[in-house]
Formats: structure tokens, C-alpha cells, sequence
């Protein structure tokens, strides 16, 4: 099982993974886009958020 690399983020709905042209990877919250006072890209590891949604859930309710 691979380790958590953006901790709670990497089971978000809101997050979008970011790759650099030098190949780094980064995660950028999609949350961040739409309201200037969240960040977009947030310090890592994220280990508690506010505004985490279970991306498992987000699937669900976009088939619905």
C-alpha cells in the first residue's frame, strides 16, 4: 500500500494533482480557486481540513 504523500487531501474531492514541468507533483485544492481566503495550494501534510469531502463520496453523488 503506498503512503499517503498530501496526507488527508489525498481522499478529497476537492483536490487536483499538479505537475510541474520539471515533473514535481503538487496538491492544488480546487477550493482555493473559487475563494481567495482558502488556500490553493495548502502545506502539506494536511492532516485535519474543514472542508473535507470523502472523494468516494463526491463520485457517488455526481452518478445520482
Amino acid at each position: 500500500m503506498e503512503a499517503s504523500r498530501f496526507g488527508l487531501c489525498d481522499r478529497c474531492a476537492h483536490q487536483q494533482l499538479v505537475k510541474s514541468g520539471r515533473g514535481s507533483e503538487f496538491s492544488m485544492c480546487r477550493l482555493g480557486l473559487k475563494d481567495p481566503d482558502w488556500p490553493k495550494y495548502p502545506r502539506m501534510p494536511v492532516l485535519q481540513c474543514s472542508r473535507y469531502e470523502p472523494a468516494a463520496a463526491a463520485r457517488r453523488a455526481s452518478i445520482s
